[in-house]
């Protein structure tokens, strides 16, 4: 379009450089030159001082010159009028009704939009306008026209491989998740830099429901983007919506490798998916040491290793977590399991928060059934 607006100007530009009778200002050639300059608000004052009144006065011209004015404050319907004035005086250059199409598809004119690239012919022959044409019949709800016309696209634009982008988004909306993931795995295997569309690519299925298709795709993108974390962890959610909380939790950790911040991450799935050791290692990576004693404390509860929790009571008292009243219950709640009630009260008589009041008296009442009968306990 850019070509087509400097072209527009040079043919204005010669058809008043042949005539220039008098010495009086012809604005309507001011604002040429002032449009090609780029200074759009003049060239528009320009022209409110022509004077249509005069003998042969050139409308077609004016009328084409007042649409791209237009155009360019982003006035699309006033733009449209003047275009459309212009033909109607003459004008035969056909790239106006792709203006005249761009502009009704800011207007959310589509079935205008469609019409008007219908009537630049041969100009229509255009990547840019195949898929303006296309998004207007997809915003129309003609999904078909839309498919069909980026079919055609796709058959005198092989390589443009923006069309398989924007067919994607057709397939999904119709469920055809297999076609869609053909067409983003071309645009992806061709637009290798392109790690942001992969993400929505993924998250588009995903939102459609489609979670295998999105894993499909997912799985393909990790290895084309094997730097990228933000896809290893869309892919990692993903299969934590299926339930695989190991292969999640082994796709945090290849993260982590690539972003640290996924390291806490990494050993909360690990823990999840119960491998102790794992969880464990991950945990040792983490930098921030309350987070990583707070972590450390629920992967030994998770295993019942009270005997540990125990063992980081001087460490949790010199990190300040013992401030955290979950923590200062947990590390009760297991002098409590090894026996060590003496312990275990001195924490509980320092609770104070409300949600944990009725288990520190629980705990009590279990403490003292096992004093009195210290055989129900072992």
């Amino acid at each position: 379009m850019k070509n087509i607006f400097i072209t527009l100007l040079l043919l204005v530009n010669l058809s008043y450089a042949k005539d220039k009778k008098t010495d009086e200002i012809d604005y309507v050639s001011l604002a040429t030159l002032l449009l090609k300059d780029g200074n759009i608000v003049k060239a528009s004052d320009a022209l409110k001082n022509a004077d249509t009144s005069k003998k042969e006065f050139d409308f077609v011209m004016y009328y084409t010159l007042n649409g791209l004015v237009f155009t360019k404050l982003d006035n699309y319907e006033d733009a449209n009028k003047n275009f459309q004035l212009a033909l109607d005086n003459g004008q035969n250059d056909k790239s106006l009704y792709l203006y005249m199409a761009q502009n009704s598809f800011k207007l959310k004119k589509y079935e205008d939009t469609i019409i008007y690239i219908k009537n630049s012919k041969e100009l229509a022959n255009n990547e840019s306008i195949f898929a303006l044409k296309a998004e207007s019949e997809f915003r129309l709800a003609k999904v078909n026209d839309a498919l069909e016309t980026l079919s055609k696209a796709l058959k005198l634009y092989p390589k443009y491989y923006q069309f398989n982008k924007q067919r994607f988004a057709y397939l999904v909306s119709l469920n055809l998740y297999q076609s869609a993931i053909n067409d983003a795995s071309i645009y992806l295997k061709n637009a290798p830099d392109d790690a942001k569309s992969a993400l929505a690519f993924i998250s588009a299925l995903k939102k459609s429901g489609s979670l295998d298709s999105a894993i499909i795709l997912g799985e393909k993108s990790n290895l084309i983007y094997s730097s990228n974390a933000k896809i290893t962890v869309l892919l990692a959610q993903l299969y934590i919506d299926k339930g695989y909380i190991q292969a999640a939790a082994e796709l945090y950790d290849e993260a982590s490798y690539k972003d640290y911040k996924f390291t806490k991450e990494s050993a909360e799935l690990y823990r999840r998916s119960r491998s102790f050791v794992q969880a464990l290692y991950k945990n040792s990576q983490i930098l921030d040491t309350k987070e990583k004693f707070k972590q450390r404390v629920a992967i030994y509860l998770e295993y019942s290793n009270f005997e540990n929790i125990v063992a980081m009571r001087d460490a949790i008292y010199r990190s300040g977590l013992i401030e955290d009243e979950n923590m200062r219950y947990a590390l009760a709640y297991s002098y409590y399991m090894i026996g060590e009630y003496e312990e275990s009260e001195s924490e509980l008589k320092n609770i104070t928060d409300s949600s944990l009041f009725t288990k520190a008296i629980e705990l009590r009442k279990n403490m003292e059934k096992c004093k009195d009968n210290h055989w129900t306990c072992e």
